[in-house]
């Protein structure tokens, strides 16, 4: 999750970094998906984390690709709090800094990059945003850069919906059953009502999820190749794209 513009409650910081490990279905799936991912020569490249939140998909990143920068972008002074503390362990190859995913200031800063990451954050940006973004993006990496995106989805029918929901309980139950020995981390999630698909899901303003098929397509008209879905379960999802334009 991350903080866009002056919207996102500090609150709802604190409640991602305490019960993230728990709330995010298939958690270790999708890193390693987006670790896969990464091209075999990234090298010593640099790699952007767009809302880096706690910081656990960039640990993924720096564990699996030992030579590899990573900077994490994050609008929450706690999460990038969060994220500096739990990676200190790599020293300088991580550093964070705050931005503002939906302005555009921030993309001129990057040029040439080996892979743009982002994990649950575009679905706070609507239709026109997330489009915006990707054709934003597409210029920032070197050819045959990543861009790996997980977020979650807005399902293409009632059924999807519900499967959708049940999926994502049962995950968090086990989750909480597995780590806590307890319920506590899924009654927490039931209170929070967190589970956008259930059917007492209150709506939110910030969450403006786009389909698999919207995103995809939009990924292709931005210019990326190698467009594909690598990922689909619980109403979450893992899409990439390489960049195909030369560096400018």
């Amino acid at each position: 999750m991350c903080a866009v513009a002056d919207t996102w409650p500090e609150e709802a910081s604190h409640d991602f970094i305490t019960y993230g490990e728990f709330f995010v279905p298939d958690r270790e799936e999708h890193a390693a998906a987006v670790c896969a991912a990464i091209p075999e020569d990234i090298g010593t490249g640099v790699v952007l984390d767009l809302c880096c939140g706690a910081g656990g998909l960039s640990a993924s990143i720096l564990e699996s690709h030992p030579d590899v920068r990573v900077v994490g972008l994050d609008g929450s002074q706690a999460m990038r709090a969060a994220a500096t503390d739990a990676l200190a362990r790599f020293g300088d190859r991580f550093k964070a800094e705050e931005f503002d995913l939906g302005e555009g200031g921030w993309r001129v800063r990057w040029n040439g990059c080996r892979a743009i990451v982002s994990s649950l954050a575009v679905h706070h940006l609507d239709a026109g945003g997330k489009q915006d973004l990707f054709r934003g993006i597409e210029p920032m990496l070197a050819p045959g850069g990543l861009f790996a995106l997980v977020d979650v989805i807005q399902p293409a029918s009632d059924a999807s919906r519900r499967i959708a929901a049940a999926a994502w309980d049962e995950q968090v139950r086990a989750r909480s059953l597995e780590r806590l020995g307890d319920l506590s981390a899924f009654e927490a999630f039931q209170r929070m009502r967190w589970n956008c698909y259930a059917d007492d899901a209150e709506d939110d303003p910030l969450d403006k999820p786009s389909t698999i098929i919207e995103q995809l397509t939009w990924l292709v008209q931005a210019g990326f190749e190698g467009v594909d879905l690598l990922f689909a379960r619980a109403g979450h999802a893992v899409m990439v794209g390489y960049g195909a334009s030369p560096i400018p």
